[in-house]
């Protein structure tokens, strides 16, 4: 349960990292370790079909940092909650029925030890290429959010975004800023234009 609780708020707070240190040490590990790299296969306006709605695709729809079937399930919900929520900003509506859907958002979300850079530039195509180096202090965790819109036969890509970065489990479980993900989507899916476009 508590490696759960850390997930989730590993999420909710994802990459985002502020407070005070007090040795010249931590000031440099939490300088380190607020580095986030974002990298995408184009720019959304200039790949992205028009469409209005969008739904899932379990295939497309993963999380590689759970501890088991249940909270694998609370981490997919909470990303699914989140990107509707940010989407429905730009007048996008989610739908459930895939056969009435104009595309398909797919996401990975994987914690360092769960899947290395290497499997993601195999599997994604895309590699942010933050390096823990440096960063010694085992508060900080490396973490990846990887989005990609699809046709909804799932045979074309038309976009890819990769996020790479480290977050304080120590200082972010406590953290009720709820914002922080809506933050990290907009860095990702901020190019997208409104709904229909």
């Amino acid at each position: 349960m508590k490696k759960m609780v850390l997930v989730l708020s590993f999420i909710a707070s994802f990459f985002v990292l502020t407070g005070c240190s007090s040795s010249v040490e931590q000031v440099e590990q939490q300088r380190k370790a607020s580095r986030m790299t974002v990298v995408s296969s184009a720019k959304p306006v200039d790949v992205l079909p028009a469409f209005k709605t969008f739904t899932w695709n379990e295939e497309y729809s993963r999380v590689l940092s759970a501890i088991n079937e249940d909270s694998e399930r609370d981490i997919q919900q909470y990303i699914r909650n989140e990107i509707i929520r940010y989407l429905k900003t730009k007048g996008y509506e989610y739908q459930p029925d895939p056969i009435q859907a104009d595309v398909v958002i797919g996401f990975l979300f994987a914690l360092e030890d769960d899947l290395a850079d290497q499997k993601i530039q195999d599997k994604f195509g895309l590699l942010p290429g933050i390096s823990s180096q440096g960063i010694t202090d085992k508060r900080y965790e490396k973490g990846s959010v990887l989005l990609a819109v699809l046709d909804t036969r799932l045979e074309q890509v038309y976009w890819r975004s990769a996020m790479q970065g480290f977050v304080d489990f120590e200082k972010d479980k406590n953290d009720d800023d709820t914002d922080k993900m809506q933050t990290v989507l907009g860095m990702m899916m901020g190019g997208f234009p409104q709904a229909g476009r």
